[in-house]
């Protein structure tokens, strides 16, 4: 298994397409995060991997003071004009690895489809110890769903992937349906860092985690959407596994997932469920 933290130092290059095609998170989800977390206006969150600040800004439009740290100077400044350098932001140009912060000071770690990129034998200990006693960890994503409502092509350009790309394809959880991610997170929630694998990222899993974190929770939104090729290609451009493919097999990859776009009428439905993993550190 790749130890996919180590692919993520791409995004500062393509940081304003980023932003421009990468979706944001529902105003519900991040709602329901500042709930289980028990915050309120002026409560202290650090955010892991910022990025372009899409998270950021949902974290400040709830009144929360934010320390978000991003290593990619380019991500900042987007996510600076995002924020409209909100005084409610300190942002922080490092890795969350290395970045200073003070121990048991903080009410919350959040993270937006970023914390896989931190190396797991230090990003999990290190969030639990930013934390105050009974403080949370909310990581947010969206992951892939099946949904027969979508149709043969989803299952297509996934089959199509793994005949152009099987080493990366294996890294990949399989496409599941609601209920068998919800039995998969209850089987693990004794330990956050396995639920969070089991739903997108194999390799973040960490046995000591169980003994830093009480139970996971898990919370679901889910979100249709409705992409041309040219927008499907766009997104992905802006992804680590698109830079960790050869030239030849992006051009054979765009030139069948046009194909098996057009063939579905020239547009893809894809399900997706905007998940919500939150777990507390004793009390």
């Amino acid at each position: 298994m790749a130890e996919s933290w180590r692919h993520g130092a791409v995004f500062d290059a393509v940081a304003e397409s980023y932003d421009a095609h990468r979706s944001g998170y529902p105003h519900e989800i991040i709602r329901a995060a500042v709930e289980l977390a028990g915050l309120a206006p002026g409560s202290r969150v650090v955010e892991v991997g910022a990025g372009t600040g899409k998270l950021t800004e949902e974290l400040v439009a709830s009144g929360l003071r934010v320390d978000a740290v991003e290593p990619g100077s380019n991500m900042v400044e987007v996510a600076r004009r995002r924020t409209a350098d909100s005084d409610l932001v300190r942002f922080h140009l490092d890795r969350f690895e290395d970045v200073s912060l003070a121990p048991g000071e903080f009410d919350a770690v959040f993270s937006g489809s970023a914390f896989h990129w931190v190396d797991p034998s230090v990003g999990w200990a290190k969030a639990a110890a930013l934390l105050r006693p009974g403080g949370t960890v909310a990581l947010v994503q969206p992951i892939g769903v099946r949904d027969e409502a979508d149709g043969k092509a989803v299952e297509e350009l996934g089959e199509v992937f793994a005949r152009l790309a099987p080493a990366i394809a294996r890294e990949r959880p399989a496409l599941r349906d609601l209920a068998t991610i919800r039995a998969g997170v209850e089987a693990r929630r004794e330990n956050v860092s396995e639920v969070w694998a089991w739903l997108a990222h194999p390799s973040v899993a960490v046995a000591e985690v169980a003994k830093l974190f009480g139970p996971a929770t898990l919370t679901a939104i889910p979100r249709v959407t409705q992409q041309t090729a040219e927008q499907l290609w766009a997104m992905f451009e802006t992804t680590a596994i698109y830079h960790r493919l050869t030239p030849e097999v992006r051009v054979a990859l765009r030139a069948e997932d046009e194909r098996i776009i057009r063939r579905a009428g020239g547009t893809l439905r894809s399900t997706q469920l905007v998940v919500l993993v939150t777990a507390s550190t004793p009390s």
